[in-house]
């Protein structure tokens, strides 16, 4: 197993706490603001990378499927508007994103055919090979124990399902990164003030693109974990990235590199 704590080391108040049991208190204290707050972060432009990331999926056709930190349920609700799915279930550790994920899919009609409820993607209690897609937006970058969760998302995708990430990060443009920069340190972290008296959370925010993964580090971590790369898409000068992979059995990886071996002693 890969060693990806570097990348999630980030905590929004302090060391002694897990990284897990201070998002889930986080999230709580934002909740009320956290979709006027993804507008800003974005410029609006979350509600359009959302749908292009979601039409990735439409040639598969995905009727089972999980949503992880799913937040107030965005993602998990326009799946019926591009995928037309038979159930969705969304999961977060946030118990109060959860109850507004839970309204908003109530008052579309959406209640028989989603469930929204807290889980740890470290340890997700789904049975083996239980969805068709797993979907992840805006929120890999908050896992504490990466590895355990792409395990344990690898466990529960079926053989051929997709995982599908949508993440923001910083650009790699120097003159955007310098936009980007003035933009995030000013504009929103002074504009946040005005969202919720918890200013440490929206530090949290921006600083967690700092550090995670991205780009090729963040595919060939997926590699790492037996996904083959699909599609990969930056948006918006870099600013968001869309990951599409493939999960593919730790035995069909072990056949690929024995067959290749083979095949370099033929040649030799």
């Amino acid at each position: 197993m890969s060693n990806t704590s570097q990348f999630t080391h980030v905590k929004p108040y302090n060391e002694e706490e897990s990284k897990t049991t201070q998002l889930s208190r986080m999230f709580d204290t934002i909740s009320g603001q956290y979709d006027k707050f993804n507008d800003l972060m974005s410029l609006g432009l979350a509600r359009v990378w959302r749908k292009k990331a979601l039409t990735s999926l439409q040639p598969y056709n995905p009727k089972q499927i999980l949503d992880i930190a799913t937040g107030t349920g965005d993602f998990c609700i326009k799946a019926f508007e591009y995928l037309n799915p038979d159930f969705v279930n969304g999961i977060d550790i946030s118990n109060k994103m959860m109850e507004i994920a839970k309204i908003k899919a109530q008052k579309l009609g959406l209640g028989n055919k989603t469930i929204f409820e807290v889980q740890d993607v470290s340890n997700l209690k789904f049975e083996n090979e239980s969805f068709d897609a797993v979907t992840i937006s805006f929120g890999i970058r908050n896992f504490e124990k990466l590895d355990e969760a792409l395990l344990q998302i690898h466990r529960v995708l079926k053989s051929g399902g997709h995982l599908l990430i949508l993440e923001m990060n910083e650009p790699r443009n120097k003159f955007m990164f310098q936009l980007y920069k003035i933009y995030t340190r000013i504009f929103v972290r002074m504009t946040s003030k005005y969202l919720s008296t918890d200013s440490l959370a929206y530090n949290y925010l921006t600083d967690s693109m700092h550090y995670f993964a991205s780009g090729k580090e963040l595919i060939q971590i997926l590699q790492n974990h037996n996904f083959k790369t699909v599609q990969y898409k930056n948006f918006s000068f870099g600013v968001c990235s869309l990951y599409l992979v493939e999960k593919i059995k730790a035995e069909a990886k072990a056949e690929a590199k024995e067959k290749k071996k083979d095949n370099y002693m033929t040649i030799l």
